[in-house]
């Protein structure tokens, strides 16, 4: 009965044990590689859309420049940023996810930029 009860646990042990690595190669076709490079862009755009920003200038170089700088002085935890769109440069802060925390970052930035305003996100997607 000893006997039978030990082979029976080393049969057990050895059926559970684990068995020599083994790899697996799988082959992914160029499409799959491509499609799923363009549903993360996709993604990556509607995500970026679902933010709040606050625009504090929309005009020429030289002044955004200046409004960027002092910006970045006055706000040094925020993310400020000067992009340009024909014909004009535009001198933004965010992106924000909460409306909350935009809105009362745009009434402080309005004390120095009085035509400061929030950018929504996107309703239709």
């Amino acid at each position: 009965m000893r006997f039978l009860i030990l082979t029976l646990l080393f049969s057990i042990s050895y059926c559970f044990s684990q068995t020599p690595k083994s790899s697996l190669k799988i082959r992914e076709d160029s499409l799959v590689a491509k499609l799923i490079d363009m549903k993360i862009k996709i993604n990556n755009e509607v995500y970026a859309s679902q933010f709040y920003s606050i625009q504090l200038y929309y005009g020429n170089f030289e002044t955004a420049k200046i409004i960027e700088k002092n910006t970045r002085k006055k706000f040094p935890n925020e993310t400020v940023t000067l992009s340009f769109e024909t014909p004009n440069y535009k001198v933004q802060m965010g992106p924000y996810r909460k409306f909350k925390k935009s809105n009362d970052l745009l009434k402080e930035v309005k004390k120095q930029f009085p035509a400061a305003f929030l950018i929504e996100p996107k309703k239709n997607l």
